[in-house]
């Protein structure tokens, strides 16, 4: 494998209605999660100046259909594999044909695809074998790190090893307990295998962040429960002015900006 000297990723789409993330390096097109269809993928890839055609992977991260309803198509849109834990797969049987080229992933077993190497990282969250990913290389890595009911020691240990972040800022809880939802999803939203709240999230980067961490962009921001107004009010509160790394904020509706990160910068 040769060496890395750049990454490359956009968020597509964040939030209950379609999850993807965008990730290029080591000669290879990937995406994180299918939320979103395919025929919305491909604008959204092509708004950024990515050819559709050029995708090589589709990794789930877990079975919820805000992340894997589309996989299906897409796989068979961009006539390349899926990639997900036997839980996953189990899961995501309705959503399938059956004749979908297949990788079984498993948590804390990384492989390789192309110039990247893809380390899954078991998350907690309330699928059946859910995940986190870091795609990259020793030194040079994205990770994507959302459907978090709270920061473990792996994750954690994971988030040191990001050159950047995709990770979640959910929700405000004085939203969240006022809100529209049933006590039902209130507790399984603010739960321990449910989402980070906005100061969960900045307390989690704050202790975790390692010296290598250069860009973040917060995602999976609930529409109902959240503003990213209230998300970086958080960030400010726990992390205070000095970290530079949280700019940016996933949208639902429309991709992030292509974002690079390169060895040396």
């Amino acid at each position: 494998m040769s060496a890395l000297s750049e990454l490359k990723f956009s968020v597509l789409g964040s939030g209950s209605a379609g999850n993807c993330v965008y990730v290029q390096g080591g000669g290879v097109s990937i995406l994180v999660d299918a939320g979103l269809s395919a025929r919305e993928t491909q604008s959204r890839l092509q708004s950024l100046g990515v050819n559709p055609a050029q995708i090589d992977l589709v990794l789930l991260t877990h079975e919820h259909g805000d992340h894997a309803h589309h996989a299906g198509r897409l796989s068979r849109a961009f006539d390349c594999p899926l990639a997900a834990t036997e839980g996953t797969f189990r899961e995501t049987e309705k959503w399938l044909k059956g004749d979908e080229e297949r990788i079984l992933v498993k948590a804390g077993q990384s492989f390789s695809f192309g110039g990247l190497e893809i380390h899954p990282v078991a998350k907690p969250h309330d699928g059946r074998e859910p995940v986190a990913y870091l795609l990259g290389q020793a030194g040079l890595e994205v990770g994507v790190f959302t459907d978090l009911g709270h920061v473990d020691a792996v994750v954690g240990e994971a988030m040191r090893r990001c050159s950047a972040m995709v990770f979640e800022a959910n929700h405000d809880p004085r939203l969240l307990a006022a809100g529209p939802y049933p006590p039902s999803l209130k507790a399984r939203v603010g739960g321990r295998l449910g989402h980070l709240s906005n100061e969960d999230s900045a307390a989690a980067l704050r202790r975790y962040a390692g010296p290598g961490l250069r860009e973040v962009v917060l995602a999976h921001l609930s529409t109902t429960n959240n503003t990213t107004a209230l998300a970086k009010a958080a960030s400010l509160r726990v992390l205070g002015e000095a970290p530079g790394y949280i700019r940016r904020f996933s949208l639902q509706e429309k991709p992030s900006p292509l974002l690079r990160v390169a060895l040396g910068d």
